[in-house]
């Protein structure tokens, strides 16, 4: 996962090095070798070494039997304590659970971060068969799922104009900026976006916005529906249901109740 990094005032060459190796572990899905890190980073193997060591030792990236270097859920879990996530986390999960319980469907709360989409919380179906996504998965910042459009439409102008560059960045199979606009609009209208999934036949995708005191879109709330011989829940009840889940979990946060 890159980053933009600003030209630095002071330099801090050993926690530059721990916090290069950290971001590139992050963003790999396999674990990688000293000299694959080295390799990356454009570093020697025994420049590194010692930060590798340091950083194993921290519980912050650990090694597998193979040797390749991997990143914790160190990272994970101290997000988690940052006080607006666990007051997000604290806000959301109860509702989420209930959700599941009553639509027989999993649903996950999704956050924008670092020009992505960071799956923050999972609550599964409790059916012996649904779909789910791993919680701290992460996603491009783009039209093929649907929690960006829902992020994106309910922000003021200016961020709203900074997301759709975002969405837009580099897809070759993006939408038009009119056309996005259009239906950014139209999601805002709605209050919600709801559409067949880009990636997974089968599955419908809703989307409900987590707001604000300022009607800012800080998260979402999705429900991944998949329709089951033995879940009696249709698609509409299962969104109304959502939707009421994502009106309390928003005012808990500031947003005036409604509906």
């Amino acid at each position: 996962m890159s980053r933009r990094i600003a030209t630095p005032r002071y330099q801090a060459p050993a926690l530059e090095k721990g916090l290069d190796i950290v971001e590139l572990l992050a963003g790999e899905p396999v674990p990688l070798s000293q000299l694959q890190i080295a390799q990356r980073l454009g570093r020697s193997a025994s420049e590194i070494f010692r930060m590798l060591d340091v950083l194993e030792r921290r519980g912050w990236i650990a090694r597998d039997d193979a040797g390749g270097y991997a990143t914790t859920l160190a990272l994970f879990e101290l997000a988690h304590r940052q006080a607006p996530v666990h007051r997000l986390l604290t806000a959301a999960l109860p509702e989420m659970r209930a959700l599941a319980d009553d639509t027989r469907q999993s649903n996950h709360l999704v956050v924008h971060h670092d020009r992505r989409i960071l799956v923050l919380a999972q609550v599964d179906s409790p059916e012996a068969m649904g779909f789910r996504i791993r919680q701290g998965a992460h996603f491009p910042f783009r039209a093929d799922r649907v929690s960006p459009w829902v992020l994106a439409a309910f922000q003021a102008p200016a961020r709203r104009a900074a997301l759709v560059d975002e969405m837009l960045d580099g897809d070759p199979r993006a939408p038009s900026r009119a056309s996005v606009l259009r239906r950014l609009d139209a999601i805002r209208r709605q209050g919600y976006e709801q559409r067949r999934s880009d990636t997974l036949p089968g599955i419908v995708d809703v989307c409900f916005p987590i707001v604000d005191a300022q009607g800012v879109a800080i998260a979402t709330l999705a429900q991944n529906y998949l329709e089951q011989r033995d879940v009696a829940v249709t698609v509409a009840q299962a969104r109304e249901r959502q939707a009421r889940a994502a009106r309390r979990i928003s005012a808990l946060l500031g947003a005036p109740a409604s509906g």
